[in-house]
């Protein structure tokens, strides 16, 4: 398959995450949540639309880049891309189905909140975050770009913050059934020997 082909369908893996999360103005603003963190998400909210405008002057405004692949190497590093992009789309609507009607886009806990810990949530404990990690990753080698891939790199830095706010409130509503869950599952990387969080509630 020619290259500029391959990358228009890495960029296509882009349209399932987006069809499958453009309910979250909806879900978000208006609700009524038993917890809400909603400063931790502005900041890290900000943080991340920071990286995007960096990452928008370096690749788009200066046109600073560098390639990835070596010579003769673009196409196959493009079909990695093409599977990683797909493989990192489909986890992260996964993960979205799974949650269902208590996703939301910020850091909150509805009144009757469930712990999720069957499908994605049975590989990792975040599994939104690491799908959409290995999409970024998949475009930035399908598009062989150091500039790309280095914003994905940055991206994991509020992810992983992310992580840290979610896991207090957990640990506070569902208690030990969250210790359970979580020395028992990976936060991120598949595999990965968990460990249950520090109590953080008293801090």
């Amino acid at each position: 398959m020619p290259l500029p082909m391959l990358r228009n369908a890495a960029l296509w893996a882009l349209a399932p995450v987006l069809l499958a999360y453009a309910d979250t103005p909806f879900r978000t603003f208006g609700q009524r949540f038993r917890t809400v963190r909603w400063a931790e998400r502005l900041v890290l909210f900000s943080v991340e639309l920071n990286l995007l405008l960096l990452w928008t002057l370096t690749k788009v405004f200066l046109q600073r880049d560098a390639a990835l692949a070596p010579a003769g190497w673009e196409t196959s590093m493009a079909m990695t891309g093409v599977a990683l992009a797909w493989l990192g789309s489909a986890f992260a609507v996964w993960a979205r189905v799974a949650l269902g009607r208590v996703f939301s886009g910020t850091f909150a806990l509805r009144p009757d909140h469930p712990l999720v810990t069957s499908g994605p949530y049975a590989i990792v404990r975040h599994p939104m975050y690491l799908g959409l990690v290995v999409l970024l990753v998949g475009l930035s080698l399908a598009w062989d770009s150091a500039v790309s891939l280095g914003f994905s790199a940055l991206l994991l830095v509020p992810f992983v913050m992310h992580t840290v706010v979610e896991e207090q409130m957990f640990k506070a509503h569902f208690g030990d059934a969250w210790v359970v869950y979580a020395s028992r599952v990976p936060r991120l990387l598949p595999g990965w020997k968990p460990r249950a969080p520090r109590d953080t509630t008293s801090a």
